[in-house]
């Protein structure tokens, strides 16, 4: 249905004066210029102008408004920047051990390391240094190209070497274990997590182009702040008065950290292995966690979990755009393995000039391990054979169990949360710790 035009009257037009209604008019300059009774011809108003500072005032109004919002986006980002710097003197990732240039922006190789400075173990005669074990070990290669996110855990007590508690490497280079195991090696070479890396690409030949350190004490507090994680717990967990039920639970803090710490109780026979396989659930609900939240609320958390938490040597571009890349990477496409180990005890070992009495040490299994690496992680590199990796397998008593790879994707994960949220096994309001002795699983 078509509508006739609205006529608007006026008294004025673009051309001059119209007579009144019903008056004769004639046009502009023509005698009586259209008023009867040879009036004067009325004077046109003049438009009542702003005063000239109006514009200048809105104009600078405006600059200040985006210079402050600059000002603030350049002093928030240089808030975090500096709350992630590593120490001037830390050590960074040597080049010969990083991606090579062909690949780079095609895949990127990150070492993620939970240090943990847990009172009373007296790491350091001074308790406020940053010198803790790395008993969480965590190779990440996010394959951009592909769309894809591949985890590997490495057990924390992983034997690195048997010979005087020094780790030496294909160059001819040494690094101390005081332990003997993979989680000493940072901290008995100055806390300096490079060291670590070498360690791992020279015995794993796996490359790595930055390092990210997580403060395992810190956890309760990040966890609070994002109003707890919401995590599938396979089986129920008891251990030192604390206690998390089998289901789909909202975990504060302090759950969070029984949960990911303990490795004692019904279900935990291999121990630090088992704890690596429950530790991927709450990974699993992280994740969810974090594509569920807007990038504003993702920006809000950043200072607060930056701060004094987590330090890397990536800069700020590049955790961006990992960042990115993470939220668009489908859960399918997220693999977890650990590398097979043989389970060992606390033997003393003949041949060393040092015993290993008092260390429960774990004995990588060079074949199996090759096979998973040539399997997931070498996509870009080619096989490397079990005889061209540099693991310590040398003579030391232990059983001829190895542990399975235990591939898992996160997918599989979400599929478990998904039947219990069905089953109605939920209880998302609260931690469910019994207690709040929330760290009593860990010795």
């Amino acid at each position: 249905m078509s509508e006739t035009p609205r006529h608007i009257k006026t008294d004025r037009s673009l051309g001059g004066s119209y007579a009144p209604a019903g008056g004769a008019g004639s046009p502009r300059g023509g005698p009586g210029r259209g008023r009867s009774g040879g009036e004067p011809p009325r004077r046109r108003r003049k438009k009542k102008r702003s005063p000239r500072w109006v514009p200048l005032a809105v104009t600078l109004a405006v600059i200040a408004v985006v210079s402050c919002a600059v000002v603030y986006a350049v002093q928030y980002v240089a808030r975090v920047e500096e709350s992630i710097r590593p120490e001037s003197d830390a050590p960074s990732i040597v080049e010969e051990i990083q991606t090579i240039e062909e690949y780079k922006g095609d895949v990127v190789n990150i070492l993620v390391c939970g240090l943990d400075y847990e009172e009373g173990r007296n790491y350091s005669d001074d308790p406020t240094s940053n010198d803790g074990m790395t008993d969480m070990i965590l190779y990440c290669q996010f394959d951009i190209k592909g769309g894809a996110l591949r985890m590997l855990q490495i057990p924390r007590n992983t034997l690195v070497t048997t010979k005087n508690r020094t780790v030496t490497l294909s160059s001819g280079k040494t690094y101390a274990a005081s332990n003997y195991q993979i989680n000493s090696v940072a901290l008995s070479n100055g806390g300096s997590i490079a060291a670590l890396a070498e360690v791992i690409y020279d015995q794993y030949k796996l490359p790595i182009d930055y390092y990210v350190t997580i403060d395992m004490q810190a956890l309760k507090e990040v966890v609070d702040n994002f109003g707890g994680i919401e995590v599938y717990i396979p089986h129920d967990m008891e251990f030192a008065g604390s206690f998390l039920a089998q289901g789909y639970r909202n975990l504060d803090g302090a759950s969070a950290e029984f949960f990911v710490r303990n490795r004692h109780g019904e279900g935990y026979q291999n121990s630090d292995i088992d704890r690596l396989n429950m530790q991927r659930y709450f990974y699993a609900g992280l994740f969810k966690r974090a594509r569920s939240m807007s990038a504003t609320d993702i920006l809000n958390q950043m200072p607060i979990i930056f701060n004094n938490y987590i330090h890397t040597d990536m800069d700020l571009v590049t955790l961006g755009k990992l960042a990115m890349s993470f939220l668009k990477i489908d859960s399918a496409n997220i693999m977890m393995a650990q590398t097979p180990v043989f389970m060992g005890g606390d033997i003393p070992y003949v041949g060393a000039t040092d015993s290993f009495a008092g260390y429960s040490c774990v004995v990588p299994d060079a074949g199996s391990i090759a096979e998973l690496l040539n399997t997931y992680f070498r996509n870009y590199t080619g096989p490397v054979s079990a005889e061209e990796l540099n693991l310590c397998t040398d003579d030391w008593p232990h059983g001829s169990y190895s542990t399975n790879a235990n591939v898992q994707f996160v997918g599989q994960l979400d599929k478990e949360a998904d039947d219990a949220i069905l089953e109605g096994n939920t209880d998302v309001e609260g931690a469910v710790t019994t207690d709040g002795q929330a760290a009593g699983g860990q010795p």
